[in-house]
């Protein structure tokens, strides 16, 4: 039997390991917040990496149903014996005893989470197993939003914000760090046989797929294709950074995930948006000092 302390350990070292980036804007949360945010991480990871760990669909849809039928059991309050889902079932529990101290004090200030934005990331993640490329940037950011932005609205509704303005900002920011994360990866993919830059856009420049398979290495047509993909994500950053004035002091630590996004999208274009470039892969070393000056600044984006 997987005690709490235990699933909730493993729950942060996976977070820490997969997803650095996202294990430091949690410890922005307060103390009491972070098992949840780090159980909602972790179930991002490991949906995340399903298609990465089989060897067909086929099996990555079973996998996605079990998570499906997990989150079922979760919410039933009978959790199936699997660290993650076990933190995810003692975090909804945690969330549920906070609604009900802030009902009987009359508060209207919830922070139920619901099962639709758990499952649409399942969904989202389950109809591209099958590594289809975006045809369309349209496609790419709707991919985005019902992922990225399917997590960011937990984390939204576990801090108990409920602001069209908080939402139209994580609208905007779940688009920019998908688009960016998938830009980061980029050599990851062309390992994968995996082409992430929307087809619209690879004939627009004509970048051939062909020949960057054979021959992965910087062109003129990748880097005017990766620009036009970076132009992107950084009009979603200066969106959300509008609609970021006057939001609850609570949606901060949520919002502070739109940092490392702003920070690749400014290297990656000191490298000529070579999306090959070795030095933008690495880890930013400074990245936690930054996150604790904006903290301390209120400055959670800063797009010119």
């Amino acid at each position: 039997m997987i005690q709490p302390s235990g699933a909730l350990k493993y729950c942060e070292d996976l977070v820490r390991r997969g997803d650095y980036e996202g294990f430091l804007c949690t410890q922005f949360f307060p103390k009491h917040q972070q098992p949840t945010q780090l159980a909602l991480r972790a179930f991002n990871i490991e949906l995340a990496s399903i298609r990465d760990h089989v060897s067909n669909a086929d099996i990555g849809r079973m996998r996605m149903q079990f998570w499906r039928d997990s989150l079922d059991k979760i919410f039933a309050g009978s959790p199936p014996q699997q660290p993650v889902a076990l933190a995810l079932a003692y975090a909804i529990q945690e969330q549920e005893l906070h609604d009900q101290q802030y009902r009987r004090s009359g508060s209207s200030n919830g922070t139920e989470m619901s099962s639709i934005w758990f499952k649409r990331i399942i969904t989202e993640r389950e109809q591209n197993l099958s590594d289809p490329q975006f045809m369309t940037l349209g496609q790419m950011e709707t991919y985005c939003e019902n992922t990225f932005g399917s997590l960011m609205y937990l984390q939204l509704e576990s801090v108990g914000v409920k602001s069209l303005e908080a939402d139209h900002a994580v609208s905007h920011l779940a688009k920019a760090i998908g688009i960016a994360t998938m830009l980061r990866a980029f050599p990851f993919h062309m390992q994968q046989s995996r082409i992430i830059i929307p087809a619209e856009i690879t004939a627009k420049h004509n970048l051939s797929q062909e020949a960057l398979f054979r021959s992965p290495s910087i062109t003129p047509a990748l880097q005017d294709a990766t620009l036009e993909v970076a132009t992107a994500a950084h009009v979603h950053l200066a969106t959300a950074q509008s609609h970021m004035k006057n939001l609850p002091n609570e949606a901060y630590p949520v919002l502070l995930a739109g940092i490392p996004t702003e920070s690749y999208l400014t290297r990656l274009e000191k490298a000529d948006f070579n999306p090959l470039a070795p030095e933008i892969q690495q880890r930013e070393w400074f990245l936690p000092a930054k996150l604790w000056y904006r903290w301390k600044q209120g400055v959670l984006l800063d797009i010119q």
